[in-house]
């Protein structure tokens, strides 16, 4: 995530700070890029780590009297070496 801060800190110097111009690279065009990429960098190592998935768990219907019970349950698995 330091990555992702450092890129949108950068952007943001040179799209709102930076008033030289060059022939080959528009500064301002490049902060907008660089404020992209880390706003995506930051928002996929927040929720990147989140895995969800959906358990089924069904009774023993071995005896046939007996309804079959299904049970469906949404497990949200955060990775616990992630920085949050």
């Amino acid at each position: 995530m330091g990555l992702g801060i450092f890129l949108l800190i950068l952007g943001a110097i040179f799209t709102f700070a930076v008033r030289g111009d060059t022939s080959v690279v528009d500064l301002q065009i490049v902060g907008v890029i660089l404020m992209v990429a880390g706003a995506v960098i930051v928002y996929f190592s927040r929720n990147g780590t989140i895995k969800m998935r959906t358990v089924k768990t069904v009774d023993d219907n071995s005896d046939p009297q007996r309804p079959v019970h299904t049970v469906y349950e949404t497990v949200t698995e955060k990775d616990p070496n992630a920085d949050y």
